[in-house]
C-alpha cells in the first residue's frame, strides 16, 4: 500500500482533469457525458460553425466534406495533408515554419494521401455510452486499490475516432489486460502509421468496446490509479469516467506551460535515456503503458532520494 500512498501526490486535481478534457458526467443529463472542447491552439484546422449539420471538418487536411444521415460519406474523396507537425526551423539564419514529416514550408501541398477525409468525432456534444469505475464495496486490507497504466490505439470510422486496441499494465509492469478491438462502425482509416494496426489484424476479432468496458469494470474501480500520458483521449476511445488519475503529461509539465505538452517519447529519452516510439509500423500501446508507469516508479524514487516525502512519511 505505500506505492499507492506515495503515487497519490501526483493525482490529477479536479481542474486539471477539466482544463484537459476528460469526460465528466453531465449534470443535467446524469446518463451523458460531456467532452469539451480541445484547446483551440492545438486544432490543426480552426473550427467553422458549419451551416449544414452533416457537414465535418477533416482533421487531417481541413477540407470541409459531406457525410449523409447514416454518417456514411456522401461522396468518397482523396485527402491530401501532412502527417506531420508544424516546427520552427532555422534555414540560413532565418526561421522558418516547417512541417516535420517533409521538412517543407507550411504553404507547401499535402505529402500523404488518404483514401477520404476524418474526423475525430463530435466534441461539446452530449455523449452516451460512458461508462464510470465503481467504488469498492470492501476496502483493500493494504489500502492498496490498485495500480495500473493503460494506453489506446484508434483508429477512424465513419463515426470519428474508435478504439482499435487496448494496452494495461500493473506497478510490476507486467501485461494484466491486451486485447484487440472492433469498431462499431465502418473503418475509413486504420491510421496504421500511429496506431500500427491494420485492416488484417482486425480480421478475426471479435471483441467489442461493451466487452472491454465490463472487463476494465471488474479490474478497476473508483479509487484505483489510472497512469497514461494525455489520459483523457484513451477515456474517450473507452468511453471510461474515471476521475484518479495520474497523467505524465502534468506531472512533467512543459517549460511553456500549459496547454502545451511534452510527448512521451521525449519524457522517456530525457529521464529514462530510453528511445520508444521507433517502430515504423506505428505505435505500441503495450510499449507507451510500460513507458508512463517507469517514468512514474522513477518519479516516486527521485522525490524520495530528494526529500520530497519527508512531510508525508507515516
Amino acid at each position: 500500500g505505500d506505492l499507492y500512498v506515495l503515487l497519490l501526490e501526483y493525482k490529477a486535481t479536479e481542474a486539471e482533469l477539466l482544463a484537459n478534457s476528460y469526460p465528466q458526467f453531465s449534470l443535467e443529463y446524469p446518463d451523458k457525458v460531456i467532452v469539451k472542447e480541445k484547446n483551440p491552439l492545438f486544432r490543426k484546422h480552426q473550427k467553422v460553425p458549419l451551416s449544414d449539420p452533416n457537414s465535418r471538418i477533416c482533421s487531417r487536411c481541413g477540407r470541409t466534406f459531406l457525410l449523409n444521415k447514416d454518417g456514411e460519406y456522401s461522396t468518397r474523396e482523396e485527402c491530401i495533408y501532412h502527417w506531420g507537425r508544424v516546427r520552427s526551423t532555422r534555414v540560413n539564419r532565418a526561421i522558418e515554419q516547417r512541417y516535420s514529416c517533409c521538412h517543407q514550408d507550411i504553404k507547401a501541398t499535402g505529402c500523404v494521401v488518404g483514401q477520404g477525409h476524418v474526423h475525430e468525432g463530435n466534441s461539446d456534444e452530449l455523449q452516451s455510452g460512458y461508462v464510470e469505475t465503481l467504488t469498492k464495496q470492501k476496502p483493500p486490507g493494504d489500502g492498496n486499490y490498485g495500480i495500473y497504466a493503460l494506453d489506446c490505439e484508434m483508429c477512424y470510422t465513419s463515426h470519428g475516432l474508435e478504439l482499435v486496441r487496448v494496452s494495461v499494465v500493473n506497478h510490476k509492469l507486467k501485461s494484466v489486460y491486451e486485447t484487440l478491438v472492433k469498431p462499431s462502425r465502418p473503418v475509413i482509416d486504420y491510421n496504421t502509421r500511429w496506431s500500427g494496426i491494420t485492416e488484417a489484424h482486425l480480421q478475426d476479432c471479435n471483441v467489442t468496446i461493451e466487452d472491454v468496458q465490463n472487463k476494465l469494470l471488474k479490474l478497476f474501480n473508483d479509487k484505483t490509479i489510472l497512469i497514461g500520458h494525455s489520459l483523457e483521449s484513451d477515456f474517450k476511445a473507452l468511453k471510461l469516467v474515471h476521475s484518479t488519475v495520474i497523467d505524465t503529461s502534468i506531472v512533467f509539465p512543459h517549460s511553456k506551460g500549459f496547454p502545451y505538452k511534452r510527448a512521451l517519447k521525449t519524457l522517456m529519452a530525457e529521464y529514462m535515456r530510453k528511445i520508444i516510439q521507433e517502430d515504423v509500423d506505428g505505435h505500441d500501446s503495450l510499449e507507451d503503458a510500460l513507458s508512463c508507469m517507469e517514468l512514474m516508479l522513477w518519479k516516486v524514487k527521485e522525490d524520495y532520494k530528494t526529500g520530497r516525502w519527508a512531510n508525508i512519511e507515516k
